[in-house]
């Protein structure tokens, strides 16, 4: 999942700074509204000129190499006073663009709009990233204050009025303003952003609006806190040896270390980072244990108490259907995906429904497999999915995790998916060990082109910790653009490995393999960005597009020749026998049935909570038990739980995915087709599709339309065989 650039003012949507897998409302930060140039007033708590400390880290030039943050100075205490001076300065930008007496000019208006925020954007920007990664109580409070603000902020821009008047007149003559293609881009941007957000409205919807966004912006926060509170909140302790099973070593010693840094001595602590918890549920022998685990990862959010998010995530849902209906659309899922690939949620379920059935058939065959495995001695439930099916594997294809694992160290990996974007684009990455970092762990590179110019910075914090978030995701510090020079990026990738034991290495299962180099590319599609202005730069396309450039690395991962580049033993050296390599492949479809399952019922749940017109959204009381009749309608079987529930499902909730999780799946279309282009040419390094891949995608950013973009790259439109070929799918078993 990552984290996503926001796609109208680099200010004041950089609370957004997404991402993917995601909290902060990306997706919609564009459409966010506000009341009128008026409203410039609200944006700080007074109208007297805001000063900084002497010893505000915001206030000053930072002097580090390549503008990186200096984490070491910045204190919980300087934020707000930021805060306050970015809006303010904001604020002040705004209103010379809305009260400019001379005529609207792309220079004066749309470029101006680009231009406003910087300092807002400056702390914003590291924010939000520090309470994604190393959060407190004190940071906790504050987001929860600082989110309205935000808001506010956005309001009073997208539906300021005289900003609009201006806008809309640009708009009307652009044909006749001699612009270049990507300033026509940019301007048909700018005005669809704010044709969405409400700026045509009369007064009163306006006011309505902003009153919608202020509560979202409350909502979504508190849904993410509490998550992050429910998440790290379990443990399930283990004191007795003989129930650790089936663990591997590392998995004991990582769990013994986090006991004893918590003060018990002879325990072992396992929590819900999704690494631990996959971890657990295949490899240990204990069902009782398991199921402990389980329960605990699929009630989070809907156990009662104050981080209970179900009335959270019900209200969250009628807001948006009402939002909508303000706007003329008749769900928040039709206005999400008008501007989308899929273009209609009907298109998108339809889509889904497609992979679905095949999908659910595969995983009724795979229940009846394990269940035969197992025989009489019990009736499998769904705690029991990840180990049996784990045993179907070693028994169908003679291997498992545990002999991959040693090929997978972590380093060696990330060395791998360098060495890839290498052999593709010529790119080199140098390590930075003496730069500012937030947390002790990160690990920081300077990205050179082939011709020896920067790309940009990229930073890596690849281990799981209580004040992190759970996931994986992309985001950044600073955003590409050459409107007033050449700015190179500062990008992070962010996963949540467990931390080894003292000594030992990191080892990672092929999915975490997989995972770093999906985060990669939506790395490298910050980091490789061309574009002039930032409305179009990096990852500002559609969600159903944006995962493409990730997804699409991910086949590179288990490409036997990165493979024998990169899968060498941590211990001996050895490459990855070719043996182990072919039984890798010819086991990649097993389980399918249930990933396609798990993944689809949460993709199908959100669009369901997203299609309700407002009417219906407020005819429903009971968050969970609409939940349980959207799934029984699509006959999702009682051994699989949505990879999503309503209680903690915060890519929708408390990111930028809502009505758009499907697009994982979507980007799929894409990804499978897109390598598909890399295998006719017989060569996985093919220069010329290389060439065409990094300028219509990685480079382009949102240039031009998605689907354009595509056929650009790849000649064609993409076709699903692909997928349901790699999916294990296209027998329709």
């Amino acid at each position: 999942m990552k984290k996503h650039y926001l796609t109208l003012f680099t200010a004041v949507c950089a609370a957004a700074v997404l991402t993917g897998c995601g909290q902060k409302e990306a997706s919609e930060a564009s459409d966010k509204a506000s009341e009128d140039k008026a409203a410039k007033t609200e944006m700080v708590a007074s109208d007297k000129p805001v000063k900084l400390s002497s010893d505000n880290p915001f206030g000053q030039t930072w002097d580090t190499y390549q503008g990186i943050p200096p984490f070491s100075k910045v204190k919980d205490e300087h934020f707000m006073p930021a805060f306050q001076k970015g809006l303010a300065e904001m604020a002040e930008e705004i209103d010379a663009i809305a009260n400019n007496p001379d005529p609207a000019t792309f220079t004066n208006t749309i470029a101006a709009l680009e231009r406003s925020g910087k300092s807002l954007t400056k702390v914003a920007s590291v924010f939000f990233n520090i309470t994604n990664t190393d959060t407190n109580p004190t940071l906790n409070a504050l987001e929860v204050e600082i989110s309205p603000l935000l808001s506010k902020a956005r309001d009073s821009v997208v539906l300021n009025d005289a900003v609009w008047q201006r806008v809309n007149t640009l708009y009307e003559s652009r044909d006749t303003l001699d612009l270049a293609t990507d300033q026509m881009r940019v301007l048909e941007l700018y005005h669809r952003d704010f044709t969405r957000a409400g700026a045509a409205l009369e007064a009163n919807a306006k006011a309505r609006m902003s009153e919608i966004n202020a509560q979202l912006s409350t909502l979504t926060t508190q849904y993410g806190q509490n998550l992050l509170a429910e998440t790290k909140g379990f443990e399930l302790i283990v004191t007795d040896e003989a129930d650790l099973d089936g663990l591997s070593s590392a998995m004991i010693a990582a769990a013994k270390a986090k006991a004893e840094a918590k003060g018990q001595k002879d325990a072992y602590i396992f929590g819900l980072d999704r690494s631990v918890y996959e971890g657990f549920m295949t490899s240990s022998t204990n069902r009782e244990l398991k199921e402990q685990l389980f329960q605990g990862y699929i009630n989070r959010g809907m156990k009662g108490g104050d981080a209970d998010n179900r009335d959270i995530a019900l209200k969250i849902a009628q807001l948006r259907a009402e939002a909508a209906s303000l706007r003329g659309y008749q769900s928040h899922a039709h206005y999400q995906l008008e501007t989308r690939m899929a273009k209609t949620p009907e298109q998108a379920e339809e889509f889904l429904l497609k992979v679905w059935r095949p999908g659910l058939a595969k995983a009724k065959v795979e229940l009846a497999d394990m269940q035969a495995l197992v025989g009489d001695a019990y009736t499998v439930r769904a705690s029991d999915w990840w180990h049996l099916s784990e045993k179907v594997r070693q028994d169908r294809f003679n291997f498992d995790d545990s002999q991959l694992k040693p090929y997978f160290e972590l380093n060696k990996v990330r060395a791998g998916a360098f060495l890839m974007a290498n052999k593709l684009w010529g790119i080199k990455f140098r390590e930075l060990t003496d730069v500012p970092q937030w947390n002790p762990v990160v690990t920081s590179y300077e990205v050179t082109d082939a011709d020896g110019s920067l790309l940009g910075i990229f930073m890596m914090d690849m281990y799981a910790r209580d004040s992190k978030r759970g996931g994986a995701w992309m985001s950044g510090f600073r955003s590409a653009s050459k409107i007033d020079g050449n700015v190179r990026p500062i990008i992070t990738n962010n996963m949540n490995l467990p931390t080894p034991g003292e000594g030992e290495p990191t080892l990672m299962a092929f999915g975490e393999v997989e995972t770093l180099f999906h985060e990669f590319g939506h790395g490298l599609h910050g980091l490789l960005t061309q574009e002039r202005y930032e409305r179009t730069s990096g990852v500002s396309g559609p969600r159903d597009y944006t995962e493409f450039p990730a997804q699409i690395l991910e086949h590179w991962a288990s490409a036997p020749q990165m493979l024998a580049e990169y899968a060498t033993h941590y211990e001996t050296g050895e490459a990855i026998p070719l043996a182990l390599v072919e039984k890798l492949k010819q086991a990649s479809t097993h389980n399918q049935g249930f990933k396609t399952t798990e993944f689809i019922a949460a993709s199908l749940l959100d669009l369901r909570w997203h299609m309700l017109t407002q009417d219906e959204a407020n005819k429903i009381t009971d968050a969970e038990a609409f939940e349980a009749k959207v799934l029984a309608e699509y006959g999702l079987l009682d051994e699989i739980q949505p990879r999503y529930r309503s209680g903690y499902f915060s890519h929708i909730f408390a990111g930028g995915y809502s009505a758009g999780y499907y697009a994982y799946l979507w980007s799929e279309i894409l990804d499978a087709d897109g390598f598909d282009a890399f295998l006719e040419t017989g060569d996985i390094f093919d220069p010329e599709l290389a060439k065409r891949l990094r300028e219509n995608v990685y480079e382009a950013g949102s240039r031009e339309e998605a689907d354009e973009l595509y056929r650009k790259f790849r000649g064609k439109d993409p076709s699903i065989e692909p997928l349901l070929r790699v999916r294990g799918l296209d027998d329709g078993s």
